[in-house]
């Protein structure tokens, strides 16, 4: 479906004593990571962000999708504002009840699923890194339903985790749930890379680097926070490498640069800043 999502997920770092910002705008709620570089299936899950008049050609279990759909799009539309304390009271009213009520498993999810990352999501926003932690978590609760576990929000929301944990300073749990983000990346980057579909090859994967690169980054500032600076430099180098694959845009890897320069300043290494400082996104 990350859209790693056009809402920007503020992601929190604290190198060398210091508070440093760094904007995911490729994170929002509407999706895990760019969801226009994933590819559509039977689900159709696109259709969560699109209002459509329901019909009689629809089966029950659609007629109560786009029910629940009405009350998500004018929801999401606050959180994309940036109107958090809005989205987050509406999301809890009015989305969360009806989808419990839903008979519906797939509909029930999808919707608990959005609901809990647009919350999770608008505490990242606001800081409120404990309340956020609490929504990822949830959501591992609905995924295997929707959007299923082969998805890539599947890693992602692990991604998502650990930044909250970082937000806390919970050092060893972030580590934890990255390290599980990377591990979940892999093998959908292999399959991808094996598909049949040259977009799944091409776009997608370029959208599964991009998720596994972010990943690899927050685990450098993890290890640089837990005075690890040798394994910091490393898993910044893996990072810029996955950043810099085939189908990842250039102005990604921009992202994976200024984490990398900001470890290898907060290490002191004169090596790794000379290193960093030459580095550039490739010319594509």
């Amino acid at each position: 479906m990350w859209n790693l999502y056009k809402l920007g997920c503020i992601a929190a770092f604290w190198v060398a004593g210091n508070v440093c910002v760094l904007s995911c705008s490729a994170q929002s709620t509407s999706s895990s990571q760019d969801s226009t570089a994933k590819p559509a299936d039977a689900k159709s899950r696109a259709q969560s962000h699109d209002s459509i008049t329901v019909t009689a050609k629809y089966t029950p279990e659609e007629k109560e999708d786009w029910k629940i759909n009405e009350v998500y799009q004018p929801i999401f539309s606050l959180e994309q504002k940036g109107d958090c304390e809005a989205a987050i009271h509406r999301y809890k009213l009015e989305l969360v009840p009806l989808a419990e009520k839903s008979k519906f498993e797939i509909p029930k999810n999808k919707f608990l699923f959005l609901a809990n990352r647009g919350i999770g999501n608008c505490y990242m926003a606001q800081r409120q890194y404990e309340a956020a932690e609490q929504s990822f978590r949830q959501i591992l609760e609905y995924m295997p339903i929707w959007p299923g576990l082969d998805d890539s929000d599947y890693p992602i929301n692990f991604q998502q985790l650990g930044t909250a944990q970082i937000g806390q300073q919970h050092w060893d749990a972030a580590e934890e749930s990255l390290k599980k983000s990377v591990s979940l990346f892999d093998p959908q980057i292999d399959n991808a890379l094996k598909s049949d579909s040259e977009f799944v090859r091409t776009e997608h994967v370029g959208h599964l680097y991009r998720g596994k690169a972010r990943s690899l980054a927050y685990i450098g500032v993890v290890y640089l926070r837990e005075g690890r600076p040798v394994e910091a430099l490393k898993t910044a180098d893996l990072a810029y490498n996955v950043a810099t694959q085939p189908n990842v845009p250039p102005k990604f890897a921009t992202e994976i640069v200024q984490v990398g320069r900001m470890i290898a300043q907060a290490t002191g290494d004169e090596d790794a800043m000379a290193k960093w400082s030459q580095r550039e996104p490739p010319e594509k």
